[in-house]
């Protein structure tokens, strides 16, 4: 196998809806020191796929897979297959579990190889975080399971987030109530879960609540991961005699202004973490509303470094079991083949025609 055939989706960073579909031939003859080639066995597609495209120049996203001038290939999280290594300390036949591209085939630069994976430390990554660059070996990984793929593929990486923001808030909170934003996305479902189910061992008497839209509610209830749902329509029915902590997960400036005309000064404290309504007119002012903004990466570098990496990896696997067999039956595994179909299901995620029910498992063969 002197060459393999990368096909790749590409973006036009200033204008989403508009892709191509690329190929480019690899030689695994020609790898530099210590450079990989990955095969994209399976990735998984979510609002939270939009996020990153959608903040692709203000948080950096566009630079971790680079394209022509002017286009960006959207980050995914998913499966690999090392096919071929330059590298004595990565096997060829390796299943690996990471941050990839919209792409089949990709070639990284191995470093920082250890027992439970490795980073990819290509001078062509231009990387916002090094939790982004690890690979886990999923031989050596607690967290995988090999009967669970889909769940792994569109939770884990929100999981993760949901992990260390529900330890940062346990860390931070002075009894508020927590309010949850785009309550029906996944980050929001965990951490919802995290926050509801920890309650009684941290001596704590806060409300989780759900806020989203009308017609997602049913479904937000069903999870049972909060303790109340509310529709943005039936924000004013929220009492006023407690003090609210909003964890913003859709970043649309209009619902906050709207919460804090209900909520006046109750709404004590605002912590901004995604972006699905990325196409709200109105963006979130974080001077203007006095807010933070949550990097989960950050929050992870810090508990792999105080825990050490293979006990946060623990920790993190049985936070995860917990929450994966609590939602099961909510959520149904939904497959996507071939270019044409990951452009469509890119597209329709982009313009909020995708079924937020769906674990989508995604291939390019």
């Amino acid at each position: 196998m002197p060459t393999v055939t990368s096909t790749q989706i590409w973006v036009k960073q200033d204008d989403l809806n508009q892709t191509q579909v690329v190929e480019h031939v690899l030689s695994t003859d020609t790898l530099g020191e210590g450079e990989v080639i990955l095969e994209m066995d399976s990735f998984g597609f979510s609002a939270n796929n939009i996020t990153y495209a959608a903040l692709g120049f203000n948080m950096g996203y566009w630079g971790f897979f680079p394209a022509a001038e002017g286009y960006g290939i959207v980050p995914v999280w998913g499966f690999a297959t090392v096919v071929a290594s330059n590298h004595s300390g990565v096997n060829v036949n390796e299943k690996v579990f990471g941050y990839l591209p919209m792409a089949s085939h990709w070639i990284i630069k191995a470093g920082k190889v250890a027992s439970h994976g490795f980073s990819d430390i290509h001078e062509n990554r231009k990387s916002i975080s090094p939790v982004y660059d690890q690979y886990l070996r999923c031989a050596n990984d607690p967290g995988y399971d090999a009967n669970r793929e889909a769940w792994q593929l569109n939770f884990r990486p929100l999981y993760m987030t949901s992990f260390v923001l529900d330890d940062f808030v346990d860390e931070s909170s002075q009894g508020e109530s927590l309010l949850l934003s785009s309550a029906s996305s996944k980050t929001a479902l965990g951490t919802a879960q995290l926050l509801k189910d920890q309650k009684a061992q941290r001596g704590a008497n806060y409300q989780v609540i759900g806020l989203t839209s009308a017609s997602n509610v049913e479904m937000v209830k069903a999870t049972g991961c909060y303790d109340l749902v509310v529709s943005y329509n039936d924000i004013n029915t929220l009492s006023d005699n407690q003090q609210y902590w909003l964890l913003d997960f859709a970043a649309n400036g209009s619902l906050i202004g709207a919460l804090g005309d209900a909520l006046g000064n109750t709404l004590s404290k605002i912590t901004l973490i995604g972006a699905t309504d990325w196409k709200a007119e109105k963006k979130p002012n974080k001077k203007a509303l006095d807010a933070e903004i949550f990097f989960a990466p950050a929050r992870v570098k810090q508990r792999q470094q105080e825990w050490g990496h293979e006990a946060f990896l623990l920790r993190y696997a049985k936070a995860w079991q917990g929450f994966a067999n609590k939602i099961q039956d909510t959520f149904y595994q939904q497959n996507h083949t071939g270019a044409q179909q990951i452009t469509s299901l890119y597209l329709n995620t982009l313009n909020g025609n995708a079924d937020t029910k769906a674990l989508n498992v995604v291939r390019f063969n």
